[in-house]
């Protein structure tokens, strides 16, 4: 499995193995099977890895520490009651989120409840899977990352 990397028009192919090390300045991560962009661009530098993100993503984080992290804790690594978010969406694509978010889910260990409801989830939805799909894929680290200029 490779991912690509796009720089400026180039595009990079480079082992899934790069993915945990996402050091690099000014790259945008394009999906793992080389078919369009993400829903997110995240730009993390340094040995402890301060991440800066796009408006959509910081967003994104912004709503899911307002709505999502009372269940499934900080940083979507999940809790006793709720599931990793950060592990579940490796299996999950867009429209299945979406549904789920929007309609609720009935779980082994409980429900959580639809969202499509609430005025401050609704308009967010696109930011909200941008976040955590850049937690899913390994690209953005743990904690509040900061705005990309």
């Amino acid at each position: 499995m490779h991912n690509v990397f796009k720089f400026g028009r180039r595009q990079f192919r480079a082992a899934a193995v790069l993915i945990l090390f996402p050091v690099v300045s000014g790259v945008s991560v394009a999906s793992a099977d080389g078919q369009g962009e993400t829903p997110y661009k995240v730009v993390c530098e340094g040995e402890k890895p301060v991440c800066k993100v796009d408006k959509g993503t910081y967003k994104g984080w912004r709503t899911y520490h307002a709505v999502c992290h009372v269940c499934h804790a900080q940083d979507a690594v999940g809790s006793t009651f709720a599931p990793s978010l950060v592990d579940r969406l490796k299996g999950m694509d867009k429209e299945k989120f979406m549904d789920v978010v929007l309609n609720g889910f009935t779980g082994e260990v409980g429900v959580m409840p639809g969202w499509k409801e609430d005025p401050n989830v609704l308009p967010r939805m696109e930011d909200l899977w941008g976040y955590l799909k850049a937690r899913s894929d390994g690209v953005l680290s743990p904690g509040k990352p900061r705005k990309l200029p």
